[in-house]
C-alpha cells in the first residue's frame, strides 16, 4: 500500500544493486589483473521488475600519470532500459594490466 501510495507499485532495483552492475562490468572489461581506483554514480531512474538493463561504456579519457602513481583511463558508463530510459549513468578511473 506504502509503495502505490508513493508512485512505486511494483518491485524494483535500488541504486546500490545498480552500482553494483555498473561496477561488475567495468571490472570485467578490466579483466583480473585491472583495478577501479574510484567511481562516482548518478541513478536516474529504478530497474523495475521485468526491465531489461542495457549498459553500455566507453573510455573518455586516458591520463598517463595520476594521483594514484600509475596511468588510469577514465571510463563512462550508462544504463539504459528495453525502452531507453536511463537509469544510471557513472563514471570509474582503471588502472588496466600492462
Amino acid at each position: 500500500a506504502w509503495a502505490r501510495k508513493i508512485g512505486m507499485p511494483r518491485a524494483y532495483g535500488y541504486g546500490a544493486s545498480m552500482n553494483a552492475w555498473h561496477l561488475d562490468t567495468i571490472a570485467y572489461w578490466a579483466g583480473h589483473d585491472g583495478y577501479i581506483w574510484h567511481s562516482k554514480t548518478q541513478f536516474r531512474s529504478p530497474a523495475f521488475e521485468g526491465d531489461v538493463t542495457w549498459i553500455d561504456g566507453e573510455v573518455i579519457e586516458k591520463l598517463p600519470e595520476s594521483e594514484y602513481g600509475r596511468p588510469v583511463v577514465r571510463v563512462q558508463t550508462v544504463m539504459k532500459t528495453q525502452d531507453g530510459d536511463q537509469l544510471l549513468k557513472g563514471i570509474a578511473e582503471v588502472s588496466l594490466p600492462d
